[in-house]
C-alpha cells in the first residue's frame, strides 16, 4: 500500500495494455504478401485442421500468422497479395489475424453456398428457390409508373399531369 507522500510524488501508474493487432499500425486492414501456407491443429478439446498463412505486412514489414477463413480450397500460395484484418480463431494460439476473401489474389469464392455473412467470405448472392428468383427479378427490373408530366407553364402555378385516360380521350 502506497503512503500519501509516495502518491503525491509519483501518483498511481496505469498498466499499459498490449495492442493485439500491432502490425496493422492502427488501421483496420493492411495489404500483405504470403510467405508460407500451412495447417495446424487447435487446442485440447477441439480437433480439426486449421488453415493458416504466414504473411509479411507491407507497411510495417512485420511477419504475422493469419487464419484463412471459409471452407474448401483457398487458391493462395507463396507471393500472393492478400488483405489482412485483426481477429483470430479462439482455439489456435499464435494466430491473431484473418485474411479477407474477395480482395487481391484471394478472390476465389467459396464452393459452399452461403446465404448469410456473404461479404465476410467474398461470396455472391445465389438464387436457390423460386422465392429468391422472384426477389432477384424484382430487384433487377424495377417497374416505373407510366405517368408523363407536361412542361411547366410560366403563368401556371400548378404542374399539368396527364393520365392515360386523358390521352386516350383526346
Amino acid at each position: 500500500m502506497a503512503t500519501v507522500r509516495q502518491l503525491s510524488y509519483y501518483g498511481r501508474i496505469q498498466k499499459r495494455r498490449r495492442c493485439a493487432v500491432a502490425a496493422l499500425l492502427k488501421a483496420p486492414h493492411r495489404k500483405g504478401v504470403v510467405s508460407k501456407v500451412g495447417t495446424t491443429t487447435p487446442k485440447k478439446p477441439n480437433s480439426a485442421k486449421r488453415k493458416f498463412a504466414k504473411v509479411r505486412i507491407l507497411v510495417s514489414n512485420k511477419v504475422v500468422f493469419c487464419h484463412i477463413p471459409g471452407t474448401g480450397p483457398y487458391f493462395i500460395q507463396e507471393y500472393s497479395v492478400v488483405l489482412v484484418e485483426g481477429g483470430n480463431p479462439p482455439d489456435v494460439p499464435g494466430i491473431n489475424y484473418t485474411l479477407i476473401r474477395g480482395v487481391y489474389d484471394f478472390d476465389q469464392p467459396e464452393i459452399f453456398i452461403r446465404k448469410n455473412r456473404r461479404s465476410k467470405f467474398g461470396t455472391r448472392w445465389v438464387v436457390t428457390t423460386e422465392k429468391d428468383r422472384a426477389k432477384f427479378d424484382a430487384k433487377r427490373t424495377r417497374v416505373l409508373p407510366n405517368v408523363k408530366s407536361e412542361k411547366k407553364d410560366k403563368n401556371a402555378s400548378v404542374d399539368m399531369v396527364t393520365n392515360k385516360n386523358d390521352s386516350e380521350n383526346a
